[in-house]
């Protein structure tokens, strides 16, 4: 009984907080894609990475507050015909959490398109799932410009993509005091859990398991520090005019959305078909801002035939 009221409680000052996340502050001091436009391929950081499979490179992104872990049942279908390489962005999973307050998509962005010169990816597909997909965006159009026969194609899921309204949990986490506070007061499970049930559709269908995982994720050492920092830089102030990049990348493109996504509306899946300029939308319904981890049996179809589409085209020579 008492573990059910302490439940009750934590959840309804979960709720009272997210009423409050209207007075977050976005860090407005981070550079601009103008400062990052050149990025330096050498740096010392390098993210944790796994890779199974042989073949043309698949590599895929996970979002904001995950890890490689959210494409778990992605990777070995996928690697039945290719290498499937899973990293752990700066700041999450096994990478590194230095307190340097660079955690910027454009910081992330830089240090994807390094790894992929580091690791010689040729013919490469990258796939990207919300803050992830950001990164996507921002290391395609990296790569288009200084390594233009790199990249394959280019798969967003849900993705951020231009300026929108940010859902209570990450207006809470990015309002200076309260942020901190809460992140360090609440238990980590319980953080994941209000945070999944936004995520998925049916909340029935979150796995114990996977809030175990994600909430031990949390507890690494400076795991909550780089958290804060990526929910204050997860929309750039330059993002409308960083966007205008888009309609410049030219590789084929498939966009997946949610029609009842609650984090990253389909409004800017639609936009974002309308701005790639070889792009294909396909819009699921009943599930929710993550496809791969909710309902990867209906992604998988749509990821086997894109990939395999562009291996065929490049292989007929057209």
């Amino acid at each position: 009984m008492k573990n059910s009221r302490t439940s009750v409680f934590v959840f309804a000052f979960l709720g009272m907080i997210f009423g409050l996340g209207g007075c977050a502050v976005m860090d407005k001091d981070i550079p601009g894609w103008s400062q990052y436009r050149h990025p330096e391929q050498a740096g010392e950081l390098r993210l944790a990475s796994k890779s199974l499979g042989e073949g043309d490179p698949v590599l895929l992104i996970h979002g904001f507050g995950a890890s490689s872990y959210s494409w778990r049942h992605i990777v070995e279908p996928l690697a039945q015909k290719y290498r499937v390489i899973t990293i752990d962005l700066k700041g999450f999973g096994e990478s590194p959490k230095p307190r340097d307050n660079a955690y910027s998509v454009y910081d992330q962005a830089r240090l994807v398109r390094n790894f992929v010169l580091e690791n010689n990816l040729k013919n490469l597909h990258i796939i990207g799932h919300s803050y992830g997909g950001g990164v996507a965006l921002a290391a395609s159009i990296y790569l288009s410009s200084s390594h233009p026969n790199l990249q394959r194609s280019l798969v967003l899921i849900d993705s951020i993509a231009y300026p929108q309204e940010l859902p209570g949990f990450v207006r809470m986490l990015a309002t200076p005091v309260l942020g901190p506070l809460v992140i360090h007061a609440i238990p980590n499970s319980v953080q994941v859990k209000s945070l999944l049930k936004k995520v998925y559709f049916n909340d029935a269908a979150i796995p114990q398991g996977t809030i175990d995982h994600y909430a031990d994720n949390l507890a690494k050492p400076n795991a909550k520090y780089a958290t804060l920092a990526t929910v204050r830089q997860m929309l750039p102030a330059d993002l409308q005019q960083f966007s205008e990049n888009y309609s410049s990348l030219l590789l084929p493109a498939l966009i997946i959305w949610s029609r009842d996504d609650e984090i990253v509306p389909l409004a800017i899946g639609e936009r974002l078909h309308e701005n790639l300029p070889n792009s294909k939308l396909i819009i699921f319904n009943d599930v929710g801002h993550a496809v791969q981890e909710e309902a990867p049996s209906r992604l998988l179809p749509y990821l086997q035939q894109f990939l395999d589409a562009q291996t065929r085209h490049v292989s007929s020579g057209l």
